[in-house]
């Protein structure tokens, strides 16, 4: 007997890669099946599709200088259709590379061989004379280490060289197998041309066909059709001939051979790409001010607009109807529709471990709309993700998903792991960051959870920053009014308790805030583009809520100190002098000009106004359903998911609990008598008891401060709204047709039913 594992396509896997695609996530599938299953499985599962069969690159195993042939003239094919402005030749030979990144380039390469000499005299000088070792032991393997160091660093050029030294590869490897005997060889069966002018564009394409597996879908409906001919036959013959078809359409394959287009390498570079962004496209003078330094969005502040276009732009621009049609010309969907690779294992072996083929394979599969790596080993696998890693700069965030101990290479080598809990163990989950059972449960990990616990903790740790900041951008003022002594505007124990008090309703925000619902999400998956390029914490986002907090800060200080430190002996804001313990004999129970209590009443102002701050940043405050408590069992939701957890954290958590220990700390100066509560005794009840001008002073500043966030949040979504911000927008809108159809039906049922 003979056991199997059933390996079959799961429930949603189309449906999940073709969101993910939607979102703006590139797709690679590594698998150790052959290609030919890795083919059927990339078509039904929409990785691979008809339409990218003009743009196919499929690299089997053959020798080595077949494959980097292969590859050399796909990456030279994506260069001249201008795929990879990079490596074109105006671009590679640029005289005046960028100065600022030259710079930096050799500061930090000087930098790095000055920390090895300093390390080689050390080891070589100094460190011999007080260790007792035998240098060959220990000083000989830091020399060796350094030396290698320095045969790493020659090998660390700048962009503009190493792809200099790609595309030069390139033509080398292409030019050494036409000298070549195979290479005379199949030069002899294609057409030559006399003039690299005659050459054309469709003139070069690969002859359009069913991609393989509709082929042999047609091959196996013929192929049952001969079955019932068979149907006396044995099993055995009929197993016999099904192989039989299948070596058929196997040798066919092989014969295919390399497809070479020679013809091509001496052909000017050209552009046929709707899709590139050229920097003379557009006029940066165009922009204006705010738009350089106010908006987070990229395609606005580095002037990608319509409206920022060059005049000889705007003059060739063509209208959406001459592009749209353009898009489904025949031409348009050979050069500029998508694109796919398909490796073996084995050609993988031929390019990885050559630092130009490695970049020059990544060149090549990152213009592709879809990689699918077959007959790849664990090994493999995570040299791919290393590859992806390697070659972008910054670093992207790369996302590995397996079910098997084969995956658990990949997933290590990622910065997020994913393990699928399966037929095939638990060594993939073991390995992994995140479990989860199905591959469809990818697109809520991602899209849903993933897109709002990083809004979450962007704002978290933004709002961290923000509010330490505010409170010690006051004191570092105070300081200057007191000729720098150390004497601190807030008590210590404020200072101390500060953290304590601000952290519900920031918790709360970190565990509840969703921005947009689930069921738009997975609408418009194109939301989730703003999280891959980091719309939230940027240095310009960081730039701005670190001007608002000086902003506040000056609010806060310039506000309330000239108010309350000019109170003398002889004035008094409360009302006939007093508010409470109206005592002519006790003059100045209504002044509010000491230490203590200006320092209180001020933290108390900047306690109001972090937590107005949660409330503006909240993307969704959770107001809850009243009573939450309904004492009915089974009947609807639960207490807990009905419970105003905003304002709980808000009112009760932080503010409420702020006035009681507050109260608490100033009466304990009569139970615990030490230079602490002394100092605190009784200024909570004379700044909230005693005086109206400090009630003025806590009601209105804070609001005063929060205005200027209001404004300025107004002017960006007004006039640079950003991606995220135009969703949101939507969604609102939808809910307000949503509450006016159901509404409009719920009117309309009431007078059917008088009626």
């Amino acid at each position: 007997g003979a056991t199997a594992i059933e390996d079959k396509l799961q429930v949603g896997v189309a449906d999940t890669i073709e969101l993910l695609g939607r979102a703006g996530i590139k797709l690679w599938v590594l698998t150790g099946d052959k290609r030919e299953t890795a083919k059927e499985i990339g078509y039904a599962t929409n990785v691979l599709t008809p339409k990218m069969r003009p743009g196919l690159i499929e690299v089997a195993k053959a020798t080595k200088e077949e494959v980097r042939t292969r590859m050399a003239m796909a990456f030279l094919k994506l260069v001249k259709f201008g795929k990879l402005p990079n490596y074109q030749t105006s671009s590679i030979n640029e005289t005046k590379p960028k100065t600022i990144g030259a710079l930096f380039f050799k500061i930090g390469k000087g930098w790095r061989f000055f920390k090895r000499e300093i390390r080689r005299f050390w080891h070589r000088y100094v460190k011999v004379l007080w260790t007792q070792s035998s240098p060959l032991a220990q000083e000989d393997q830091a020399l060796m280490a350094i030396i290698e160091e320095e045969e790493k660093e020659t090998k660390i050029l700048q962009p503009i060289e190493r792809r200099r030294n790609v595309r030069n590869r390139a033509d080398k490897i292409v030019r050494d197998y036409l000298n070549s005997p195979q290479g005379m060889s199949q030069r002899r069966t294609h057409l030559r041309k006399e003039a690299d002018d005659e050459i054309t564009i469709e003139e070069m394409d690969m002859p359009s066909r069913k991609p393989d597996i509709f082929e042999k879908a047609d091959s196996a409906r013929a192929l049952l059709m001969k079955g019932q001919d068979f149907q006396n036959d044995s099993s055995q013959e009929y197993r016999q001939l099904a192989f039989t078809d299948l070596a058929k359409h196997a040798e066919q394959d092989e014969e295919r051979g390399l497809s070479f287009d020679e013809d091509l390498l001496s052909m000017k570079t050209i552009s046929v790409s709707n899709d590139i962004v050229n920097n003379e496209d557009f006029d940066m003078r165009k922009r204006t001010t705010f738009e350089r330094f106010f908006s987070t969005d990229k395609a606005v502040r580095h002037g990608r607009l319509l409206k920022h276009l060059s005049p000889r732009k705007v003059k060739d621009n063509k209208t959406d109807e001459e592009l749209g049609q353009e898009k489904d010309s025949e031409t348009d969907q050979k050069h500029n529709g998508p694109r796919a690779l398909i490796i073996e294992g084995d050609a993988l072996e031929q390019l990885l471990g050559d630092i130009e083929l490695e970049e020059l394979l990544f060149a090549v599969a990152n213009t592709c709309d879809s990689v699918i790596a077959c007959r790849v080993s664990p090994a493999q696998k995570a040299q791919l993700v290393q590859l992806v890693r390697r070659n972008i700069n910054p670093e992207p965030v790369t996302l590995a998903i397996g079910d098997g101990a084969n995956d658990v290479g990949m997933i290590q080598e990622a910065h997020v792991g994913v393990g699928i809990s399966g037929k095939e163990g638990q060594q993939a989950v073991n390995a992994s960051d995140f479990s989860i059972a199905q591959f469809r449960f990818l697109q809520e990990l991602i899209l849903i959870h993933g897109r709002w616990n990083f809004l979450r903790l962007s704002t978290v740790i933004l709002y961290t920053f923000y509010k330490n900041a505010v409170m010690v951008f006051c004191m570092i003022v105070y300081f200057g009014y007191t000729l720098y002594s150390g004497t601190l505007l807030f008590d210590q124990w404020l200072v101390s308790s500060f953290n304590i008090v601000s952290f519900a309703p920031i918790t709360i925000l970190g565990i509840f805030d969703r921005c947009l619902d689930k069921t738009y999400v997975k609408k418009h998956p194109e939301v989730y583009a703003p999280t891959r390029s980091n719309e939230i914490i940027t240095g310009r986002t960081v730039t701005r809520w670190g001007v608002f907090g000086i902003i506040h800060m000056f609010t806060l200080y310039y506000l309330s100190m000239p108010a309350l430190g000019t109170v003398g002996s002889s004035a008094s804001s409360a009302f006939f002098g007093l508010m409470k313990n109206n005592d002519r004999q006790r003059p100045g129970d209504g002044e509010i000009g000491d230490l203590k209590t200006v320092g209180f009443i001020i933290f108390t102002c900047l306690v109001l106004l972090v937590t107005y701050k949660v409330l503006l940043e909240s993307n969704s405050i959770i107001v809850g359903q009243w009573p939450a408590c309904r004492c009915q069992k089974d009947k609807g939701e639960g207490w807990s998911s009905r419970l105003a957890y905003t304002w709980i954290g808000c009112l009760f958590l932080s503010v409420l609990v702020y006035v009681i220990g507050m109260y608490l700390f100033s009466f304990s100066g009569q139970r615990i008598e030490n230079q602490y509560t002394i100092a605190f005794l009784g200024t909570v009840s004379h700044a909230f008891e005693m005086s109206a001008r400090s009630w003025m002073i806590i009601i209105f500043v804070p609001l005063t401060g929060i205005v200027f966030d209001m404004a300025g949040k107004l002017f960006g979504n007004l006039f640079y709204p950003t991606q995220t911000q135009i969703h949101r927008e939507n969604f609102a809108k939808m809910n307000m047709k949503d509450e006016n159809r159901g509404r409009e039906e719920g009117i309309s049922s009431d007078d059917s039913y008088t009626a």
